[in-house]
């Protein structure tokens, strides 16, 4: 690999003990990010331990994908030759499929594996551990899978068909999110050892499930506000947002996305439907649903007349979230991916294929731009002592102050927060629940659009917009301040709060943050070295930056979709905002990786992120596939390529469903003699993949009859005491109280003014055995503008009222968007809310 530019992390060195593909991705965000990372094993038969399931092109592809950059060491030997090669490191990541090999590498027993090789581990500053399901709770000793963690969070259960089966996204995805959640604490752990008064390495542990709720808050949020079961409402249909899917066009397919008044109307007239806008039955997204029938088949009709890029062009020119939503092949030759280099090369079996960049976006310093096989480790690592390696740090370095031992690794750090909705707060949630300052930046004419898009006089006045139960999830820990930035006070406000502030986030339309007067190059003025992170669907600096778009819009861009569902039906959508919490957490991570290089280079950058990039990363499984197998079929429902049987099926109750998954012929033994055929077991055909795949589905319909007699957690307790992969799908109203997750005392619970208590889902980070996580409630609209201002900006009280008295700072709502009149009640909907 070479580069004409620094890499971020050059110089940090890790060691990866494989396997698992939640960790061998965190090491290869590492290794595309510059560090060095050599990957040892316990025991060599199982370096490729839950990455290679099946001996196919695809799955040595995608384990080839994982590897790139990264430097193979031999299997160790011992414990004091793991021992000797964690001091040579700063990191130490340690792989979630580690199994019980760890015991009999111990030659003891134990009921820590994971946890137990960590502490086997001395490195300069933290090992990160990575297990399905953590190291307490009810299923710490499950074994794992996506489909299992998918099922836990619930997310399956709100897409597919009505009737089922739910539908699960795809492969590769739970762990690639844990992959990133793991590089997230491992960023915050090297910008924490500068601050840490002691040497002592931190252990940080990862579980795959939690890092995975992130995907299921707004679930879990919307039945909290409402108490409404949420229901699957069917292909692409997502209560209770309308339109929200994906339609054909004379050629191509777009999905579209709307929620507001303002929206629906500019929709209505960039479709020429004038009859739709002028009706007022469907001015608001509960009405539209209601009548969902008869609004999809007006569009299909108007859509059919032109193509999907056609369509794509005229929502950017009237401001509507409409995007073409490409298939395998369109990825590949996708204009603005392209233009980007979203896709990099990647040597594979003797060729090369394209795969996604690592999304992060850095621009002075970006992250590899190829990927090269993994090779054998030739050198031996840097041994200097300090979690550092970069020796001299320039004087423009950021000053450091020491922090308590027992402190979050971000305590110390400021970030000013100008985004609204789900992807930038999470992100920005992230830096607060590591323990950042986060000073939420609102104003009483745009407040953040999750407080509410109904703005009607009598909501206001009921004070409904501080009851967003998916607002004060996304924004504890935050102070929140209210500044009117259209008015020249409002900006030197701000240019003073980003002048004290190591970082800025913000999640803006294109063109927003220049006409305030606050984009990079304004902001930097005000502090040299400063950070900047922005979030959007495409990026800026390109022909479909100013693209608007939600989470939807964002998983529709992507071409995901396009690898999802079953054959004959439309490209299919497995989230009603899939893109916001991925897009989330990879925005953390760029901004993470940017201050990481800045603490130890002492210079700033701008991060460009392409949040539709960051969606991308989950179609690398389908992509590799596509192009080692044209023309084999992508889409097989809840199936899977390196697995069988795998699948949804049906439990005792109504809407039951138990997920199960088989990765091995003893798996498969143990799961035929609980359905009562010992013959499967005893079947040499069917102890190889391509037997059981032959007859999934006289398999399928034996699971079905044998699940369907019995409730869903009931089953799925029997196959994991044989060894068998299962969970019971979970529901948006039992997510607040998971046992599991109640006992690895992974929810937090705060008491709110205004809206009061609720449970909100935590960090999925343990720091030296402590849950991380803020436990501040989300701000009452501008509820410390006084305090910050006061202390960050140093206005007195006179000016501080003077400011309020002139509308510079508001403390209540005075919107100027999606103003309505009450209108005609819609029928109540599952899961409606804000």
């Amino acid at each position: 690999m070479t580069t004409d530019t620094p890499l971020p992390l050059a110089g940090i060195q890790v060691l990866e003990i494989g396997g698992g593909a939640a960790g061998a991705y965190c090491g290869r965000l590492l290794a595309d990010a510059g560090a060095t990372v050599r990957v040892t094993a316990l025991d060599e038969p199982h370096r490729l331990a839950g990455i290679v399931r099946a001996d196919t092109p695809a799955e040595r592809a995608y384990a080839d994908y994982l590897g790139a950059g990264k430097l193979l060491l031999p299997a160790v030997a011992d414990a004091p030759a793991l021992q000797a090669l964690s001091r040579q490191a700063d990191l130490v990541l340690v792989g979630e499929d580690l199994g019980d090999r760890v015991a009999a590498y111990l030659g003891a027993a134990t009921g820590d594996d994971v946890g137990a090789t960590a502490l086997l581990t001395t490195p300069r500053v933290a090992s990160i551990a990575l297990s399905w399901f953590g190291q307490r709770g009810v299923y710490r000793h499950w074994r794992g899978s996506d489909l299992g963690v998918q099922s836990l969070t619930g997310m399956p259960q709100m897409a597919g068909a009505v009737d089922g089966p739910p539908l699960a996204a795809g492969d590769r995805q739970a762990t690639a999110l844990a992959g990133v959640t793991a590089y997230i604490a491992a960023c915050a752990a090297l910008l924490g050892a500068a601050r840490r008064p002691t040497d002592a390495p931190r252990r940080l542990d990862v579980s795959i499930l939690e890092a995975n709720m992130v995907m299921a808050e707004m679930h879990m949020y919307f039945f909290g506000k409402d108490g409404l079961a949420m229901k699957r409402c069917g292909l692409n249909r997502f209560a209770p947002n309308s339109p929200v899917g994906i339609y054909p066009c004379q050629t191509g397919w777009v999905g579209i996305t709307v929620a507001t008044p303002d929206q629906w109307r500019a929709l209505c007239r960039a479709l020429d439907l004038h009859e739709q806008a002028g009706d007022e039955g469907l001015a608001t997204r509960e009405l539209r649903f209601a009548r969902l029938d008869e609004v999809e088949a007006v569009l299909c009709q108007a859509l059919a007349r032109r193509t999907a890029d056609e369509w794509a062009a005229i929502g950017r020119q009237h401001r509507v979230p409409i995007v073409v939503v490409p298939d395998a092949e369109g990825i590949l030759l996708h204009p603005i991916f392209k233009h980007r280099q979203s896709l990099v090369e990647m040597a594979s079996g003797g060729r090369q294929l394209q795969v996604p960049r690592t999304p992060f976006g850095l621009t002075a310093t970006p992250i590899r731009s190829r990927l090269d096989a993994p090779a054998p480790a030739t050198a031996e690592p840097d041994t200097t002592p300090g979690p550092l390696p970069v020796a001299a740090v320039p004087a423009a370095a950021v000053p450091i102050a020491v922090a308590a031992t027992n402190a979050p690794p971000l305590q110390g750090f400021t970030l000013v927060d100008f985004s609204m909705g789900w992807a930038g707060p999470l992100a920005s949630r992230l830096m607060a629940d590591l323990g950042a300052e986060v000073l939420k930046i609102e104003a009483g004419r745009y407040p953040d659009w999750w407080r509410g898009m109904n703005w009607t006089p009598e909501f206001i006045e009921g004070l409904q917009y501080e009851l967003s139960t998916t607002f004060c999830g996304l924004n504890r820990g935050k102070q929140g301040v209210s500044i009117d930035l259209t008015t020249a006070a409002g900006r030197q406000l701000a240019l003073t709060l980003v002048a004290g502030a190591d970082a800025v986030v913000e999640n803006q339309a294109a063109g927003v943050m220049a006409k305030f007067g606050l984009d990079h190059a304004q902001l930097v003025q005000a502090r040299p070295d400063l950070v900047m992170v922005s979030m959007s669907a495409f990026g800026t600096g390109n022909a479909w930056s100013d693209t608007r778009a939600y989470g939807s819009t964002l998983e529709q861009g992507s071409g995901l979709p396009s690898l999802t569902g079953v054959p004959g039906t439309a490209p299919t959508m497995t989230h009603l905002a899939h893109g916001d919490p991925v897009g989330g957490l990879f925005g953390c991570a760029a901004l993470l990786t940017a201050l990481v290089h800045r603490q130890r280079c002492g210079s700033g950058q701008y991060v460009n992120l392409s949040m539709v990039e960051a969606m991308l990363q989950l179609t690398t499984p389908g992509l590799l596939a596509h192009q080692l197998e044209p023309g084999a079929p992508r889409r097989r429902g809840n199936r899977r390529d390196g697995m069988a049987p795998h699948g949804l099926y049906p439990a005792a109750g109504t809407d039951q469903w138990l997920a199960v998954a088989v990765d091995s012929a003893q798996a498969f033994a143990a799961l035929a003699q609980l359905l009562g055929r010992p013959d499967w077991a005893a079947d040499p055909a069917l102890r190889g993949l391509a037997g059981r795949q032959a007859r999934e589905d006289e398999i399928d319909a034996a699971i079905s009859a044998w699940s369907r007699q019995q409730p869903a957690e009931q089953a799925a307790a029997r196959l994991q005491a044989a060894g068998v992969i299962a969970a019971g799908l979970q529901h948006a109203q039992h997510l607040a109280a998971n046992a599991h997750l109640a006992s690895a005392d992974f929810y937090i619970d705060l008491d709110r003014a205004v809206s009061g208590p609720q449970r909100q889902g935590g960090v999925a980070i343990l720091q030296d055995g402590q849950r991380l996580g803020a436990r501040q409630p989300a701000p009452l609209l501008g509820e410390h503008s006084w305090p910050v201002l006061q202390r960050h900006a140093g206005l007195t009280s006179a000016q501080f009222d003077t400011l309020v008295q002139q509308g510079v700072i508001s403390l209540s709502p005075k919107p100027e968007r999606n103003l309505v009149s009450a209108p005609a009640q819609a029928p109540a909907l599952a899961g409606s809310g804000t």
